[in-house]
């Protein structure tokens, strides 16, 4: 029997990370779900967070899926652990440590993690890039007002002025950029006219690289022979979801269907 792999996000910023993914696992099924009713996670408690995402988990349990990808590093950072214990009986990878081993390969000596607020308090980028190279030098700054402009379609007008508030006081302290949020690809351009001549590191990137790793290693790959079908749901309004994303992520005829946790 073939199954799926579920992926989620506070939004629209984990389509990054499924752009990746149907690329470089065109066989593979896979389902999308867009925590839009709950949008931006960054400002919510961890309590809020587990919930959440257990409703997300259920309904991928629901569709007997193979593996679990948390598509936003604000849960990989905060609830993750908790994840993994409540459903042992399906992998479950968050972005954060296959971000931080694709920075170390950079071998870069300083980077600015740019994410959300739970994310920076979190400091789970610091703790693991500190875990394997504690010379490293590294800065964490909460970039709170960048997702909701992008959720709303605003970066389409250019944030320009938001991105340099943010980062231009660090132009001169560090060599790389960690895009600690999935939804920071989407501003890269822009992100690379204020805050020019870094290595960029995307979280998005990396964990399709881990994705695919893991399938291969266990044995869980699709025959190549079958095309891959993608489901993609929002708990939010579907055309404001297909607004905010149109610009940088080809639905090639998917359609975004509502999807709602009744208690």
């Amino acid at each position: 029997m073939v199954k799926p792999i579920g992926i989620f996000d506070s939004g629209v910023g984990g389509l990054t990370v499924l752009t990746h993914l149907k690329n470089e696992l065109p066989h593979e099924d896979m389902i999308y779900i867009g925590d839009n009713l709950h949008c931006p996670y960054g400002d919510k408690t961890k309590e809020q967070l587990l919930s959440y995402t257990k409703e997300i988990c259920d309904f991928f349990i629901s569709k007997d899926v193979k593996m679990i990808v948390l598509a936003c590093n604000t849960t990989s950072a905060n609830v993750l652990d908790e994840l993994q214990t409540l459903y042992p009986q399906v992998p479950i990878v968050g972005v954060i440590h296959s971000t931080v081993h694709d920075f170390l390969s950079q071998h870069q000596r300083s980077v600015l993690v740019i994410a959300t607020q739970a994310t920076i308090q979190s400091h789970k980028y610091q703790e693991t890039i500190h875990h394997y190279d504690s010379s490293i030098q590294v800065y964490e700054l909460a970039t709170p007002q960048l997702v909701p402009l992008i959720e709303s379609g605003e970066y389409k007008k250019g944030i320009a002025d938001v991105i340099s508030n943010y980062l231009s006081s660090y132009q001169h302290k560090v060599d790389s950029l960690i895009l600690g949020c999935t939804h920071y690809p989407i501003i890269l351009d822009q992100v690379k006219e204020v805050f020019s001549d870094k290595v960029y590191i995307s979280s998005s990137a990396s964990i399709s690289h881990e994705v695919s790793s893991y399938l291969r290693v266990h044995d869980l790959l699709n025959f190549k022979e079958k095309q891959g079908f993608i489901q993609i749901y929002t708990t939010g309004e579907p055309k404001e979801f297909c607004y905010s994303s149109e610009g940088f992520f080809d639905y090639q005829g998917l359609q975004v269907q509502h999807l709602s946790f009744e208690k």
